[in-house]
C-alpha cells in the first residue's frame, strides 16, 4: 500500500472513531442545552472547563504530543526501539511530576483564576462564585488527560491510532450518564456537580483505554528516569516554542471569553457553535494531520525532503478534498443544524439564530483552521516549532484588535468574537504557507488552487440544496425532531452524493484513496 494509502487509511480509523465520538459529544451538549440551556450554570461550566483543557493543550496535545513524536520516532530510526522507551520513561515520569504540581496550583488560586478569565460573571448573583467551585473540582482532569495525550504520542509513533481516538468517546459516554443520573437527584453540592462528575470520570476511563496497547508495544510504566537524556533535552527544546505557541492560541480562547462575557449567553452561544464547528475539523483535518504527522517524522529523520514534499503536498489537497464540503454545508445549512441540535427545552428559536450566527463566522475559516493544521505538523516534524509560534503570535495581535473592534458593531455583538477568530485563522494559516514555501520546499499553487476550484464546482449542488432545506418555516418549530432529523439527513446525504459524484465526474485524484478503501484495495 502506497504511504497515502496508509494514511487515507489511518485517517478513516481515526476519523470513525472521532466521528462516533463527536456525535456523542453532541448528544451531551443536546442534554446540557436541554436542562441548563444558555443560563449560568452552563456558562460556568463551559469556563470552568475550559482551564483544563486549555492545560490540556499547553502541556499535552497541542505541545508534548506534537513535541514528542518527531523525535520518539527519531530514536526508533535510529537506535531502536528499546533506547527509545527509556526517552519514553523519562517523558512520562517528568511529565507526571510536573503536572501534579500545575493542578494543585489551580486548585489553590482557583477563584482568582476564574475572576481573571470571566469578569462579566461578578454582574450575575452567585455566577461567579459558581464558576470558581467548578474550577477547582476540574483541575484534576488535567492530570489524566494530558497523560492520556502522552500516551497518544507514544502509540502514535508506532502507527497505532485506534486506541487514542477511541478514548475520546469515554468521555462523552460518562458525561451522559453523569447528567441523566446525577442530575436533579444528587444537587446538594451545586446544580452544576453532574457535569463535574461526567468529566472527572471520563477522563480517568480515557487513560485506562490505552493501557492495553500501552503494554502491547512494549511500555511498562518502568521506574526510570534520566534528567540527562539527550532526547528529553531534544523534546524540551522543541517543546518551548511549542507551549509558546499553544500558550498564544489559549490566550486567543481567553480573549474570546472576556470579550463574550459581557452579553448574556455569550460564552454559550460561542461554545455551542464552536462544537459544532469542531466536528468536521476533528474528523478530517485533525484526523489526517495525527495521520500524517509520524510519516512526515520518519521522512525527516532520513533527510528525504522529496517525499516530504509529496506527502505534505498530498495531505492539503486531502484535506482541502473532504473540508470544503463540509464548509459549505455548515454556512448554507447552520439554522436547520442548530435547531436540531440544540432546540429542544429551554433552548428557543432566538438562542438557535445567535448560536447560528457565530457558527457562520467560525465556518467562514474552517479551509484555513485544516490547512494550518497540516502545515503546522509539516514544520514539527522538521522539529521547528519557533515559525508556527511566530505566526501564531500575529494571529493572536489580530484577534485581539478584532475583538475589541468587531463586538462593538451593534449588529455582531458576540458573534464579532467568531468573527474575528476567522479573520486570524486566515491569516496564521497564510503565513504558515508562505514560510514552509520559502525555507524549505517550494509547493506548486497551481495544484492546490486547481483541486479548490474543483471542489468549488463539485459543491455548487450542495449549496443549492442547503439554501432550499434552509427556507423551511420548520426551523423555527421547537419540536417536531423526526421531521426535522429526516430534513437535514436527506439534505446531508444528497450533498454528500452530489459532491463525490462531481468530483468523479472531473476525475480527482484526491477521491482515489477514498475509492481504494471502500474497495478494499491495496494502492
Amino acid at each position: 500500500m502506497s504511504e497515502e494509502g496508509r494514511i487515507a487509511k489511518s485517517g478513516s480509523v481515526i476519523a470513525g472513531l472521532t466521528m462516533v465520538s463527536r456525535v456523542l459529544g453532541l448528544v451531551r451538549d443536546q442534554l446540557a442545552a436541554a436542562i441548563f440551556a444558555a443560563g449560568p450554570v452552563a456558562d460556568a461550566f463551559y469556563v470552568a472547563f475550559m482551564i483544563p483543557n486549555m492545560l490540556r493543550k499547553l502541556a499535552g496535545e497541542g505541545s508534548l504530543t506534537i513535541s514528542f513524536i518527531p523525535v520518539f520516532t527519531e530514536e526508533i530510526e535510529k537506535k531502536g526501539k528499546a533506547e527509545a522507551m527509556k526517552l519514553a520513561y523519562s517523558a512520562f515520569w517528568v511529565t507526571l511530576a510536573l503536572l501534579v504540581i500545575i493542578t494543585a496550583a489551580g486548585m489553590v488560586f482557583a477563584p482568582l483564576i476564574t475572576r481573571l478569565i470571566a469578569p462579566g460573571f461578578g454582574n450575575v448573583p452567585d455566577k461567579l462564585e459558581l464558576a470558581a467551585k467548578m474550577t477547582f473540582e476540574l483541575f484534576p482532569f488535567t492530570i489524566t488527560i494530558c497523560m492520556v495525550a502522552l500516551a497518544m504520542g507514544i502509540l502514535n509513533s508506532f502507527r497505532h491510532f485506534a486506541a487514542p481516538a477511541a478514548s475520546q468517546i469515554l468521555l462523552n459516554v460518562a458525561m451522559i450518564l453523569a447528567i441523566l443520573i446525577i442530575n436533579g437527584r444528587y444537587n446538594f453540592w451545586h446544580p452544576g456537580v453532574a457535569l463535574v462528575v461526567g468529566v472527572l470520570v471520563g477522563g480517568v476511563l480515557q487513560f485506562l483505554v490505552q493501557l492495553p496497547p500501552l503494554l502491547k508495544h512494549g511500555f511498562l510504566f518502568k521506574p526510570y528516569l534520566n534528567l540527562s537524556h539527550p532526547g528529553l533535552k531534544q523534546i524540551g527544546r522543541i517543546m518551548l516554542p511549542s507551549v509558546f505557541a499553544a500558550s498564544i492560541y489559549q490566550i486567543n480562547v481567553l480573549v474570546n471569553v472576556i470579550f463574550v462575557s459581557y452579553f448574556p449567553g455569550g460564552r454559550s452561544y460561542i461554545y455551542y457553535a464552536d462544537r459544532i464547528i469542531e466536528l468536521p475539523l476533528a474528523i478530517f483535518a485533525i484526523a489526517i494531520a495525527t495521520a500524517i504527522l509520524p510519516s512526515l517524522s520518519s521522512y525527516s529523520a532520513r533527510d528525504d525532503l522529496e517525499k516530504f514534499g509529496a506527502l505534505l503536498k498530498f495531505g492539503l489537497r486531502f484535506v482541502a478534498f473532504l473540508i470544503i464540503p463540509s464548509m459549505l454545508g455548515l454556512i448554507f445549512l447552520r439554522v436547520p443544524i442548530v435547531s436540531l441540535i440544540y432546540q429542544h427545552g429551554k433552548f428557543t428559536p432566538a438562542d438557535t439564530a445567535n448560536t447560528a450566527l457565530a457558527m457562520l463566522f467560525y465556518a467562514l475559516a474552517l479551509w484555513a483552521s485544516a490547512g494550518a493544521r497540516i502545515m503546522t505538523q509539516s514544520f514539527y516534524a522538521l522539529k521547528n516549532s519557533r515559525l508556527p509560534a511566530l505566526c501564531a503570535l500575529a494571529g493572536m495581535v489580530i484577534n485581539v484588535v478584532g475583538c475589541a473592534t468587531l463586538t462593538r458593531v451593534s449588529r455582531l455583538g458576540f458573534a464579532g468574537v467568531a468573527l474575528s477568530t476567522s479573520v486570524a485563522s486566515m491569516v496564521n494559516f497564510a503565513l504558515l504557507f508562505a514560510i514552509f514555501r520559502a525555507k524549505y520546499i517550494k509547493i506548486e499553487m497551481r495544484e492546490l488552487l486547481g483541486t479548490l476550484l474543483r471542489c468549488a464546482v463539485a459543491g455548487v449542488p450542495l449549496v443549492v440544496i442547503s439554501i432550499y432545506v434552509s427556507s423551511f418555516e420548520l426551523w423555527l418549530d421547537p419540536g417536531r425532531i423526526m421531521e426535522k432529523l429526516l430534513w437535514v439527513a436527506a439534505a446531508i446525504l444528497a450533498s454528500m452524493l452530489c459532491y463525490f459524484g462531481g468530483a468523479y465526474l472531473m476525475k480527482m485524484t484526491e477521491l482515489k484513496p477514498l475509492t481504494g478503501l471502500l474497495a478494499g484495495r491495496k494502492e
